[in-house]
């Protein structure tokens, strides 16, 4: 017997499903305190029920119960080659960053080695919304893992090769450019101003603003970021960060002390 249970499988599915365990009621022609029994492991639906549970959700009688073994890393694999194949091109990074979200919770918590469904009350990325986590971290010999804000960063630790001097040199000068609170300031207003579309470019005034920093000290934060610019119709000089420096304001929020 392995570590599912009947009550945390309806839960998991429901929930993934994203209706409320009313609606889940009605679609089997129980009540609501059925199904809210069910999952609470207070009691199981009745054997003839089962079926009908397991046809709803789209799955088989032993998915249900947990009898069937996981699919292999190899299905998996196709599966959510294929998710990403039949979705629209702009969801494209949404979808990823939810997987990311579900993977680092597994590796978090008690999915991790020892039990799945992993906080079935919670479901994080299965929905749009409605699962921030904030600032977590979980180091252990095989890997690491952060969730910061609108980005998650995993670390396989067998896989881990140390840096050559070349790659030294530019996390050295990467590090040193930044480390003045001033273009930190600049680079989120900058990237803050810019993110949503790669045609927006701005003003040195839209960034002072935005930073709440002087003129003078918006131009001299810029010389430190890199930058794509061009002139307007009228001559005016026009900033956006440069394409290849886009992830960084979200790798720096990983970089603080919890």
């Amino acid at each position: 017997m392995n570590n599912f249970k009947l009550n945390e499988q309806i839960t998991f599915l429901r929930k993934g499903k994203g209706i409320t365990q009313e609606e889940l009621a009605q679609a089997l022609g129980v009540t609501n305190q059925a199904v809210s029994k069910w999952e609470s492991g207070q009691c199981c639906p009745d054997i003839q029920l089962l079926p009908d549970i397991a046809g709803y959700f789209g799955v088989s009688i032993d998915e249900l119960m947990g009898y069937k073994a996981a699919d292999s890393f190899e299905n998996v694999y196709l599966k959510i080659k294929q998710l990403f194949a039949d979705s629209p091109a702009e969801t494209a990074f949404r979808s990823a960053f939810r997987l990311s979200v579900l993977l680092h919770e597994a590796a978090c918590s008690r999915g991790y080695k020892s039990y799945i469904p992993w906080d079935t009350d919670k479901n994080f990325g299965l929905k749009e919304d409605g699962y921030k986590w904030g600032f977590s971290a979980c180091s252990e010999t095989e890997g690491n893992t952060v969730h910061a804000g609108n980005a998650v960063f995993i670390a396989d630790g067998a896989s881990y090769r140390s840096p050559t001097p070349s790659q030294l040199r530019d996390i050295y000068l990467s590090i040193e450019r930044l480390c003045d609170k001033n273009v930190l300031k600049v680079l989120y207003a900058l990237y803050e101003l810019t993110a949503a579309d790669f045609d927006i470019y701005v003003s040195l005034a839209e960034i002072a603003a935005k930073s709440k920093l002087t003129d003078d000290e918006t131009e001299k934060a810029l010389s430190q970021i890199p930058i794509t610019v061009k002139e307007d119709e009228d001559g005016e000089t026009l900033y956006r960060l440069e394409g290849s420096y886009m992830h960084m304001p979200a790798l720096l929020l990983m970089l603080r002390e919890k």
